[in-house]
């Protein structure tokens, strides 16, 4: 994952609404056909090659410059970012942020002595860091230094024409600064000599920068403040885009409500007052992300219109083309998605993911040589793409050629050995090559079962005919049985019964010291997201514990920490003494930092005042009332969105934990410790708006939806059999209504507030139980032992019992199919993963 960092010079800004790459020559020595290439929206620039005004133009500029920042004084806007990721997978992720945005003057200092801040705008404390997911910059204001006559002398500018937008008659200048290795345009105001526009970005790639380009677009208006009868050009919209090895960056900044800092909000003296400009319109980029959005919502029609228009605004976007060809599938457009992802592979003709889509597409309507020539394609491309094997092998086979499909599905089921779809096949297809005559639907299902007492020991010594497993109540005839006891196991489970007496092999000459190979991996995985940093120390406390007395042997470990990204703590290692030393230095403490508990616990204490405050104001017979409820009835929606975004994030992230892990050999287990969270976005929010306001009830209930996501997580991992152990971070569970940082609140409201809180609670915690019954794991919750927790998911793995059937059900419908395993003896306690997924023939879609 790329990395960026916040505080970056603002030289590496970048710039939106372009798939720019660094110029082969400088703006200034371009020539208008090399310039309107580079910079699309020059076009209807009337271009003009006299140099002879320019002195003029710029000294004018520079005077209007520097007289507006003389007389700059302290000052803040709202700033609502959006920011989105579009990885070269035809992936994508996105966010957004609200936040106070500052200039701030040095006392007697120089023109361009002032500091730009972006504060939270309910705390005013500095913003939190980057997550290193998204670009987030800042520094927009600076660019204009550029223009100041203390940096002439170091730049270099050409005149370039004139243009006319929005009826607004503009001079357009190009300029490079060599020691900043920086170059732009500058749109200027004909009339006032005003800087309404300014593009920038480096002359050439910095060779320490993982980003390709680096390009920001800043739209300034006029502001004017009564009290200073003065206007000062302000930002009102920065686009900001890049492009890195993996995709593309961009992000939109948009501002309004300046005030003058200090001012109270309510004072109109110290409100600006802009120029009557409409809100900047979603540009392509925001449009593309919408059209995501929507399609992930089963509105594949409304996606189809967004990302056209995304299309018109910029043709250049592959990801664009790839989406809004999923889209046309999902209609049945077949013909049109073909068109689409063929159009995307004229832009991105190296990209692996689009030659599969296509591959799938010719697939689907018979064409098999033209499927195969585009799979093939796409396994060069990503070669370790296990899917991408399996789908060439399909369209092969489909030719009668065996043999070669056979090598695919080969390739395919060693790169995920753990994938018994990919397995059975090859199986199926090498039996068959063999002369053995076999079912076509044949495929074995593996149960990893944990049994224990009732006091929780492990017990063993049992055998196969002590088991038996039913799928949707229809018990099944158990074809493989293995133990796996204290790092000594039997055979893996076989659809063939082994030899009561194998063969012995011969010993070796002479004792050759070789690696223990791997038979368990330990993924320990910390929620960032929705643990609180105080609970972080007790699950710190009880990793250092098990792993002093943890010892090297056939298992590895793994320590991860999700949050907006996934930070790896601790990378893959056979010694408990590394992963020791990850956990005791202090950089671990440091990556909960970025914890979002905190600032979601402090939205929710911030609600329940505004709560109280509306209430209170309604009871009164208060004017204010009806704007209050509207408040928080908005407040609440944010908050929602806000935590709908959270939740997915982390349960995207920890999917591809799971798919990563799938990827592995022997039993993998997850460790997850969080405070839990609930899928219901805003659910505590919307159930308070309701309790404090009766007449709102109805529709805070239809605000709040379970979010989908969990269900492919659990899905993926009870079908690769990996259990995930939860461990509920919290601890003893107590009523949050009774934290010292509870606000109280209305008294007669106070047993609902205290249900719905204490009901939101558990209900975050039912999340960890759900996630571990689903997966065959257990769910450690309401109680301080986290330790022990983490010493039974450990234990777990080592010690288990393995069986194996062919399920009676044969249908490859992708339906659920619900596992049960009980005893002989039904005093002992099982635990099991509850069901999986049967599998479709259908090629794999993107």
């Amino acid at each position: 994952m790329l990395r960026v960092a916040l505080v970056l010079l603002f030289a590496f800004a970048l710039a939106a609404g372009q798939n720019a790459k660094p110029a082969d020559k400088a703006f200034i020595d371009c020539d208008p056909a090399e310039l309107l290439r580079a910079v699309p929206d020059l076009a209807g620039t009337k271009f003009d090659p006299s140099q002879d005004g320019l002195d003029a133009l710029l000294s004018t500029t520079e005077e209007k410059l520097a007289a507006m920042l003389a007389g700059l004084v302290d000052l803040s806007a709202a700033e609502q970012i959006h920011e989105m990721r579009f990885e070269a997978g035809m992936g994508e992720g996105s966010r957004r942020e609200d936040f106070r945005y500052l200039l701030r003057m040095a006392p007697d200092a120089a023109l361009d002595q002032f500091t730009e801040l972006r504060v939270d705008p309910k705390s005013m404390s500095p913003a939190p860091p980057s997550d290193g997911q998204f670009l987030v910059m800042g520094q927009f204001f600076k660019l204009l230094f550029y223009l100041l006559p203390q940096f002439r002398e170091q730049s270099s500018f050409r005149y370039v024409g004139r243009s006319t937008v929005d009826g607004q008659d503009l001079f357009v200048v190009a300029f490079a600064e060599p020691r900043s290795h920086m170059q732009g345009l500058v749109w200027i105001d004909a009339a006032t000599y005003r800087i309404v526009r300014l593009r920038a970005q480096p002359l050439e790639r910095v060779p320490s920068s993982q980003l390709e380009t680096v390009t920001t677009d800043v739209t300034l208006v006029p502001v004017t403040f009564e009290s200073l009868g003065t206007a000062f050009w302000l930002p009102a919209t920065v686009t900001v885009h890049a492009r890195y090895a993996g995709g593309e960056l961009h992000s939109v900044h948009r501002y309004s409500d300046y005030r003058l800092e200090g001012g109270g909000a309510t004072n109109a003296e110290h409100a600006g007052v802009g120029a009557a400009i409409a809100p900047a319109p979603e540009d392509a980029w925001e449009l593309l992300d919408r059209g995501i959005a929507l399609a992930r919502e089963n509105k594949p029609g409304e996606a189809i219109a967004t990302l056209r228009d995304a299309l018109r605004r910029n043709p250049q976007m592959p990801a664009a083309r790839f989406h809004l060809a999923a889209a046309l599938r999902d209609t049945g457009d077949y013909a049109g998605a073909e068109t689409e992802v063929r159009e995307a592979l004229k832009l991105v003709p190296d990209s692996g993911p689009v030659h599969n889509f296509l591959g799938i597409l010719l697939f689907k309507r018979g064409d098999m040589p033209g499927a195969i020539a585009e799979l093939h394609a796409s396994a060069q491309l990503q070669p370790q793409d296990a899917i991408v094997h399996y789908n060439l092998a399909q369209a092969i086979e489909k030719t009668g050629d065996r043999k070669a499909a056979l090598e695919e599905y080969r390739t395919a089921s060693t790169l995920a050995p753990d994938n018994a779809r990919f397995k059975t096949r090859y199986e199926q297809l090498a039996r068959a090559a063999e002369g053995t005559t076999i079912k076509v639907e044949v495929r074995q299902v593996l149960v990893p079962v944990v049994v224990t007492d009732k006091q929780g020991h492990h017990v063993t010594g049992l055998t196969q005919a002590d088991f038996h497993v039913f799928e949707d109540g229809v018990e099944q005839k158990i074809s493989g049985f293995s133990v796996e006891n204290a790092g000594v196991r039997s055979p893996e489970p076989s659809a063939a019964p082994v030899s009561e007496s194998p063969a012995e092999a011969p010993a070796p000459a002479a004792a050759t010291p070789k690696p223990v190979p791997v038979r368990r991996t330990y993924l320990i995985c910390i929620d960032a997201f929705h643990t609180d940093f105080a609970n972080l120390v007790h699950v710190r406390e009880a990793l250092s514990k098990l792993f002093r007395t943890e010892q090297a042997g056939d298992a590895q470990y793994v320590v991860v920490s999700v949050g907006l990204t996934i930070q790896v703590m601790q990378n893959t290692t056979s010694d408990p003494q590394v992963v020791l030393q990850a956990i005791d230095r202090k950089d671990f403490q440091k990556l909960f930092l970025g914890s979002r508990k905190s600032s979601a616990g402090g939205d929710l204490q911030s609600f329940r005042r505004e709560l109280d405050e509306a209430r209170a104001a309604c009871d009164a017979g208060q004017p204010e009332c009806p704007g209050l409820k509207r408040m928080v009835a908005a407040e609440a929606g944010r908050i929602a969105q806000q935590d709908d975004f959270n939740t997915r994030t982390f349960l995207h992230q920890l999917r591809g934990l799971v798919e990563q892990l799938r990827q592995g050999t022997g039993r993998r287990t997850i460790v997850l410790f969080s405070d839990g969270f609930v899928l219901v976005p805003g659910q505590i929010e919307y159930q308070l708006l309701a309790a404090y306001f009766p007449e709102m009830r109805e529709a805070s209930l239809r605000a709040v939806e379970r979010l989908p996501d969990l269900d492919p997580v659990l899905r993926l991992a009870a079908n690769s059999n990996i259990p995930i152990y939860t461990i509920d971070s919290r601890g003893l569970y107590t009523s949050p209504y009774y934290d010292a940082s509870n606000a109280g609140g209305v008294s007669r409201l106070a047993p609902a507030v205290l249900g719905i809180m204490d009901q939101t609670a558990a209900d975050a915690g039912q999340t960890l139980l759900e996630i571990a019954a689903a997966t065959g794991g257990t769910a450690f919750h309401n109680s301080n032992d986290i330790f022990g927790g983490l010493q039974r998911a450990f234990a777990d793995g080592r010690q288990y019992y393995m069986l194996a059937y062919v399920p009676s059900n044969s249908a490859s419908d992708g339906k659920f199919r619900a596992i049960s395993v009980r005893l002989r003896d039904t005093k002992l306690v099982v635990n099991a993963k509850r069901g999986y997924w049967a599998t479709s023939q259908e090629p794999n879609s993107p």
